[in-house]
């Protein structure tokens, strides 16, 4: 089969390897596309990264099956917490696996951003979201902008550097979209005298050093701040004085456990099923296999209409 493998230094190549051996509670998938995540573009970048196979935002067609597997068989259409993905075939334990709803196109079946997304959205399940904010808006950010208008936010500020990004933020549904230079002083608190102002929860999703700053600030006194965004490439600094006086909630809303995440893709699909979650819009981008460097290139570049990119096999 072909698979790429990493370089190192920004680079891979597409070599052939053997069709990978499964045990008693695996199943061999035949890959139709996986996601470019920019989780693993440090990994892509650096030379610790040789030798190294990515991928893991698979859908597939299920090949063949363990003698212990349950629930699944051949011709099955699949996504789940699946990796090694940017390769012909790949292999995962049948437990960590969802079905894809027939109804539904290959690239809307992106099962594990979904569950990073419901998962996300499940930490601030309980809390009242009538005045929300989302700072950074490319796909994560455009996810839970769609998810916060499923949970009733009437009041939903986007806020991204791109003209692009904020005008696509109005598409999926936030009321207002502004440049982080034009946050009106309303929704910051940054000093005693501004306890009214702020919002109750903010979704920090950019992942940088300015997006974080920029949450701390917008985080009204005792609202909620979670963290979404993937933070890479070096610490972070934040305004922990600013952070306690405020007594704000801090979630980290990033999630490890297998079985949520898959509790979530399925919760994820049905909501795509019903027509209250929009993934193809935002998947706008195709590759080859061979294309992967293009894809990681395209996706640090952010070209214009760029929000989402797949690679697919064959």
């Amino acid at each position: 089969m072909k698979c790429n493998v990493l370089l190192g230094n920004g680079r891979s190549e597409t070599v052939e390897m053997p069709i990978p051996e499964i045990g008693s509670t695996e199943v061999l998938i035949r890959v139709l596309l996986c996601g470019v995540c920019t989780s693993e573009y440090q990994t892509w970048l650096a030379d610790y990264g040789k030798g190294m196979q990515l991928g893991h935002e698979v859908v597939g067609i299920v090949e063949k099956t363990g003698s212990d597997v349950k629930g699944f068989k051949k011709g099955d259409r699949v996504t789940g917490m699946i990796y090694k993905g940017y390769a012909e075939y790949t292999k995962a334990d049948y437990r960590l696996l969802v079905k894809v709803p027939d109804s539904l196109e290959d690239c809307e079946a992106l099962g594990e951003p979904l569950s990073c997304l419901l998962s996300g959205l499940r930490r601030i399940d309980s809390l009242p979201c009538e005045n929300a904010a989302v700072i950074g808006t490319g796909f994560m950010g455009l996810g839970m902008v769609q998810l916060l208008k499923y949970k009733g936010a009437k009041n939903l500020i986007a806020v991204d550097v791109r003209q692009e990004s904020r005008d696509n933020s109005l598409m999926f549904g936030a009321d207002m979209a502004v440049h982080p230079d034009e946050v009106k002083d309303i929704y910051k608190v940054t000093d005693w005298d501004q306890m009214d102002r702020g919002v109750e929860v903010v979704i920090e999703a950019s992942g940088n050093q300015k997006g974080l700053d920029l949450a701390g600030q917008m985080t009204a006194v005792h609202g909620t701040l979670a963290i979404t965004g993937y933070h890479q490439g070096g610490p972070r600094l934040v305004n922990m004085e600013l952070w306690n006086w405020k007594a704000i909630t801090v979630i980290n809303a990033h999630e490890r456990r297998d079985q949520v995440h898959i509790k979530c893709q399925k919760e994820g699909l049905s909501l795509i099923e019903k027509g209250l979650f929009r993934m193809k819009p935002m998947i706008t981008h195709e590759f080859a296999l061979d294309e992967l460097d293009k894809a990681f290139n395209v996706m640090k570049e952010k070209p214009a209409g760029f929000i989402k990119a797949v690679i697919r096999m064959g």
